[in-house]
């Protein structure tokens, strides 16, 4: 993780999403993340923070057809669970 208060520090390799009032980067290859899909109650999402979350049927539809990836429900699921 890569915390910076100004875009122009931002590290090449990383992906940067708005925090408060700088940027948190994770590193573009950082998969920790993991989507358990054949779980017996749907499939649910294992967060990088230890924290579980069951995929939605919009989350899935939207996973399907790669209008969002597992780090992107990752880093939304956590930033509602911090607030």
């Amino acid at each position: 993780m890569h915390v910076i208060s100004d875009k122009s520090m931002k590290r090449p390799g990383y992906i940067y999403q708005r925090s408060g009032t700088g940027w948190v980067g994770y590193q573009a290859d950082f998969r920790p993340a993991k989507i358990i899909w054949k779980h017996v109650d749907g499939p649910l999402l294992c967060l990088t923070n230890g924290q579980l979350h069951w995929l939605t049927y919009w989350e899935r539809i939207q996973l399907f057809f790669g209008w969002i990836d597992i780090h992107e429900l990752d880093m939304k699921h956590q930033r509602r669970g911090r607030n």
